[in-house]
């Protein structure tokens, strides 16, 4: 049955015609699949699913179908020539998007082939809170109350500036100018850390 056949049916339902339209494009949605896949698969390490392409490409042609008007298809070219084109191209845009994406994302994912995993052992038997206390200890008398406030709200329960607000019956921008003086008066800490590096 040719694709115009299926197209001037109008006994048939919709998705009967799509159905006989998939089963007769199988071949193309297949081969096109393992075109992009056998194509990427030096780049991509194994990272992309042959049944996901496989499913991609069928939604691809399912959107061809949709978008394609065989009345727009001049009187001397066969609109199932066109279509199978239409199609292609479409399946072939997906694909290659897909593939793409997955290329970038396991190139950001990859480490660069001479890093090594490395652990940092934690050597304190304190939790976090407890030594950045430490740390800030000899500074906290620089701090007004509010400071002081902001800095446990921010570091140590990482709340953001609206938050903070919320809870303390104050303007955001309020926030923020304790924000900034914090940061003016532990800058000589920034400072020594740093060079501790």
């Amino acid at each position: 049955m040719s694709y115009t056949d299926l197209v001037a049916e109008p006994s048939q339902l919709n998705e009967e015609a799509f159905e006989q339209l998939m089963k007769k494009y199988e071949p193309l949605i297949v081969s096109t699949a393992n075109r992009y896949a056998t194509a990427y698969r030096r780049h991509l390490r194994g990272a992309a699913d042959h049944d996901d392409l496989i499913q991609i490409a069928r939604i691809a042609f399912w959107e061809a179908n949709c978008l394609f008007d065989p009345k727009k298809v001049d009187d001397d070219k066969n609109p199932e020539y066109v279509f199978t084109s239409f199609a292609r191209k479409t399946i072939q845009g997906r694909l290659s998007d897909r593939l793409r994406k997955i290329y970038r994302r396991a190139k950001r994912e990859a480490l660069s082939p001479t890093a090594e995993p490395f652990d940092i052992p934690d050597e304190s038997p304190e939790s976090i809170e407890t030594q950045m206390y430490d740390l800030l200890e000899e500074w906290l008398f620089l701090l007004s109350p509010r400071e002081r406030q902001y800095l446990a709200l921010r570091l140590f329960k990482d709340w953001e500036t609206k938050q903070i607000a919320a809870a303390t019956n104050v303007s955001e921008n309020t926030v923020r100018s304790w924000k900034k003086s914090l940061r003016k008066k532990l800058q000589p800490l920034q400072d020594s850390l740093t060079r501790n590096k």
